[in-house]
C-alpha cells in the first residue's frame, strides 16, 4: 500500500512537473529570426518598449541626435523584405501595418541592436549619422497609416525622445517628394506631432 502511494505521488509530480514545462516553453517569447529582427508585438506598451534599449551594443546618449520617419512606399512589407540585397535594413525599426507584419508591430533591425548609423533610404543620397530611423509599412502617398500604426510611431517616438532627450523639432518627416525617403501625402503629421512630446 506504502509503495503504490509513492509511485502515485512521483508519477503526479513527474507529470505536474512536464505540465509546467509545457506551459513555458508555450509562453516563452519567440527567439530572434535568423534575419536577426526582434518583434515588439502591437500589444506592448508601457515599459515593454524599454526593450528596444536591450541591445547587444549599448545605447550612447550622446549618439543620437534625430528622429527620422519616413514610409515604405510599399503596399506591404517586413524588415527582412525591405532590406536591401547586400546592405540590409536601411532603418533601425519598421512598423508593421498588416500586410506581411502585424499591424503596429515594431521590428527591432540589426543596426539598432548594434548602435550603427542607419543607412539611406531609396530616394535619398545620404543620411545624417546620428539619425534614428524609423520606417512605417504603406504607401501614404496613397492611403492613410492605421490608427493603430500611428499609436505605435508616437509611442516609439515618445520613448526615444525621453531616452535621448529629444524635442519635437528633432523628429524629422520630409514630405516634399515622392519617395520612400518622404512621409507621404496622407500621414496625419498635425495629429502626430500632437501625440509627441514638445
Amino acid at each position: 500500500m506504502r509503495s503504490n502511494r509513492k509511485i502515485v505521488v512521483l508519477t503526479s509530480l513527474v507529470a505536474m512537473l512536464t505540465l509546467a514545462s509545457a506551459i513555458l516553453l508555450l509562453l516563452a517569447p519567440p527567439p530572434l529570426a535568423a534575419e536577426g529582427f526582434n518583434s515588439l508585438s502591437a500589444a506592448d506598451h508601457g515599459p515593454f518598449l524599454d526593450d528596444i534599449f536591450k541591445t547587444s551594443v549599448q545605447a550612447r546618449g550622446d549618439q543620437w541626435k534625430y528622429i527620422y520617419i519616413h514610409h515604405s512606399d510599399t503596399p506591404g512589407g517586413n524588415a527582412a523584405t525591405l532590406a536591401i540585397p547586400g546592405s540590409g535594413l536601411c532603418d533601425h525599426f519598421v512598423i508593421g501595418n498588416g500586410d506581411g507584419l502585424p499591424d503596429g508591430e515594431i521590428q527591432i533591425g540589426p543596426r539598432w541592436n548594434t548602435q550603427q548609423p542607419p543607412a539611406a533610404p531609396p530616394g535619398v543620397d545620404s543620411i545624417q549619422p546620428g539619425c534614428i530611423s524609423i520606417c512605417v509599412v504603406g504607401d501614404f502617398d496613397h492611403s492613410m497609416p492605421t490608427p493603430t500604426q500611428v499609436r505605435r510611431l508616437s509611442q516609439l517616438v515618445t520613448t526615444l525622445q525621453t531616452q535621448f532627450r529629444l524635442g519635437a523639432d528633432k523628429v524629422i518627416l520630409l514630405n516634399d517628394t515622392a519617395t520612400p525617403s518622404s512621409i507621404g501625402r496622407y500621414f496625419p503629421v498635425t495629429s502626430f506631432r500632437d501625440q509627441i512630446l514638445p
